[in-house]
């Protein structure tokens, strides 16, 4: 594998910039906790949640194939394909369990929930067939190269359902960028460990490679913005010690997993070695999420 090419900041803080300019349109403001708590916030917070869930599923079937963690892969792809439907089938019908409330009947995000749902059915309908002893290499490929297109439309859920239910002044630009980034992070960190394994195991080449470099890159120089601000794309400092201590604790982790993703490329990594690196993507998930949520309740208290 060639040395992972971390984009240069300038670069990636224009993306930051551009975002910055396109949040005065609160389409574009993602936060679980943007809105009061009607229903809104959580139809935010869980069309969110699907892009993460997007790139679990192949991540967790490819290390389930590939004899990794099976007793972690199995069942977090199993439970990851059934959280997925649940939310597609909430933020359509609703769902008291999960705080949505009655079905949805804005035109624009029906438009864009049947977007989804049209590439999700088959993905859903094949991964519930999945078990450990069924899934082949042709499984674990097939969902990998559909989850592009899955995450895509996942994206694209998301403005829509701000546009329908955040309220603008509910949040700063500051703070909703900042969220916005923090979210992004538990997928990156799906995004990379679907394709370190892939890689590992032999079932990609050169997208891949190119894939998981651009969201490591993406996801380094994101936590950097986190943890110390970058004034010049809005992106505010850790407003309080827990969220300053969580991303500390989340860049130890980092640091200490990229060894082993520069050599997945190379197909000469244990089972025990895959194992780290599925575990501590998932750490850096759930982490992470932890951390969104403290920063929604942050912005709700103006700080």
């Amino acid at each position: 594998m060639t040395p992972i090419r971390i984009a240069s900041l300038a670069a990636i803080a224009a993306c930051f910039v551009t975002l910055a300019a396109q949040a005065s349109d609160p389409r574009d403001a993602f936060s679980a906790g943007l809105v009061e708590d009607e229903g809104g916030s959580q139809r935010i917070d869980m069309s969110g949640k699907l892009r993460m869930l997007s790139q679990r599923i192949p991540a967790s079937a490819c290390n389930l194939e590939a004899g990794v963690a099976t007793d972690v892969s199995g069942p977090m792809m199993a439970a990851a394909t059934a959280e997925f439907q649940r939310i597609v089938t909430a933020l359509e019908l609703g769902d008291d369990g999960l705080g949505i409330i009655g079905a949805e009947d804005d035109r624009r995000v029906l438009y864009d929930l049947a977007a989804l749902k049209e590439v999700w059915g088959d993905i859903h309908g094949d991964a519930s067939a999945m078990s450990p002893a069924t899934i082949t290499e042709d499984d674990v490929a097939s969902l990998a190269d559909r989850s592009a297109e899955l995450l895509t439309r996942a994206k694209r859920l998301v403005p829509t359902m701000v546009g329908e239910y955040a309220d603008p002044a509910a949040l700063l630009q500051a703070n909703a960028i900042t969220i916005d980034i923090a979210g992004r992070q538990r997928m990156l960190a799906q995004r990379i460990s679907k394709n370190a394994c892939l890689l590992a195991s032999g079932h990609a080449g050169d997208a891949a490679v190119a894939e998981m470099e651009a969201a490591m890159s993406t996801y380094d120089v994101s936590l950097n913005a986190l943890r110390f601000g970058m004034d010049e794309a809005g992106i505010v400092p850790p407003p309080v010690p827990q969220i300053e201590e969580g991303l500390a604790e989340i860049a130890g982790d980092w640091q200490n997993v990229q060894p082993l993703l520069a050599r997945a490329a190379g197909g000469d990594l244990s089972l025990e070695e895959r194992a780290q690196i599925f575990t501590a993507m998932n750490g850096l998930t759930g982490k992470m999420n932890v951390l969104v949520g403290v920063y929604a309740e942050v912005s709700k208290l103006g700080l």
